[in-house]
């Protein structure tokens, strides 16, 4: 055990050798997440209406204030303006009297200045949100009911759970890059060769090389998990159980790097294999909605993922509901482990033992 801590201080030792590296992924995703979270789309929309002069036009602001989540906020946040036909900053909602062959009816229409097509869809639905609950108010008796049975006690911020989806993806970074960098390191340096010849076994080596990249995995999810907090204000229900999640995902992505070196001996090409496959385990894994909610061959393939698996364990400590199958995806992230760890292992005894 005493050669094995001396070995894990020598690890983290090589922090000076790549310094920049150990920067770049511990910060890059706590980055990406604020710089994203200030685009992401917020639920309530302020939508600018011409001040109405007309009983038509006060029915549909009221019908406006009621759009909303009946376990969040409002989605429209109307505002009123004097509006005089002239060039619009955004968008504007004008009742207008029509004509048809039926007669004059009022019609609302919304006009747009400078915006994206996303933003044309929410507001376009919003509005016709609104409407809908003026044609439903003037059905009386045949009025559509409604009944909504909320998932939720409340609603969450959309970003809540990007940024939950996010550690795993931190986890998996930190430690792939990190760990192709520094084996790389040792290849192309020539001190792969104190290795081949120290008297410890390459399972103590190997084991602290490990152990060092899961813990500045975590150190990394740590700081995108404090900000997610700062933020949000959604703090996890257990911290010790967060980092047992990402624990499997780090050790995953780890044994991805160092066997990316083992098998180029170049930093370039296994800091691209562990960059690549984070991304892609991510985007495939649950990155912007639970799998399960898109179905079809998407599910399918994220159930390959420690991804998928990690942010259905890491959903009830946010959201405080259960989902999927949590003994499956213990199962699952213990097994690929296990297989990463053992296949790590014997390339090391091939690479750096037999062909040195």
């Amino acid at each position: 055990m005493r050669r094995f801590r001396r070995l894990l201080a020598n690890e983290f030792k090589l922090f000076r050798t790549a310094i920049p590296i150990h920067v770049v992924i511990t910060v890059q995703p706590t980055i990406l997440y604020l710089l994203m979270s200030v685009i992401l789309v917020h639920p309530t929309f302020d939508m600018h209406v011409a001040r109405p002069a007309t009983g038509e036009g006060l029915a549909l602001v009221a019908a406006m204030e009621e759009v909303g989540s009946p376990i969040g906020l409002p989605y429209i946040n109307p505002i009123l303006v004097d509006w005089d036909g002239g060039p619009v900053t955004r968008q504007v909602v004008v009742v207008e009297e029509q004509r048809d062959a039926d007669g004059v009816h009022p019609v609302a229409v919304q006009y747009y200045g400078l915006i994206d097509s996303n933003l044309v869809k929410n507001f376009r639905n919003r509005l016709t949100a609104a409407v809908l609950i003026l044609w439903n108010e003037s059905l009386d008796a045949r009025a559509v009911t409604v009944e909504q049975h909320p998932w939720l006690p409340h609603d969450v911020p959309y970003t809540v759970y990007f940024g939950m989806a996010l550690l795993p993806l931190t986890a998996s970074i930190a430690a792939s890059v990190l760990g192709g960098a520094l084996t790389a390191q040792e290849f192309e340096f020539g001190t792969i060769l104190e290795y081949r010849l120290a008297p410890v076994s390459p399972a103590w080596i190997l084991g602290a090389r490990l152990t060092r990249l899961v813990l500045w995995s975590l150190i990394a999810a740590v700081m995108l998990l404090v900000a997610i907090g700062l933020t949000t204000g959604a703090w996890p229900d257990s911290f010790l159980g967060v980092g047992l999640i990402l624990v499997p995902v780090g050790l995953i992505a780890g044994c991805l790097g160092v066997l990316a070196v083992l098998v180029f001996r170049k930093l370039i090409p296994a800091f691209l294999v562990g960059l690549v496959a984070s991304f892609v385990g991510w985007l495939l894994g649950s990155a912007f909605g639970l799998a399960a909610g898109f179905g079809g061959l998407y599910e399918l393939v994220s159930r390959f993922t420690p991804g998928t698996h990690a942010v259905e364990l890491l959903f009830p400590r946010y959201l405080g509901i259960e989902i999927g199958s949590p003994r499956i995806s213990v199962l699952v992230l213990v097994l690929l482990s296990v297989g990463m760890v053992a296949l790590t292992g014997l390339a090391y005894r091939w690479r750096v033992l037999r062909r040195a």
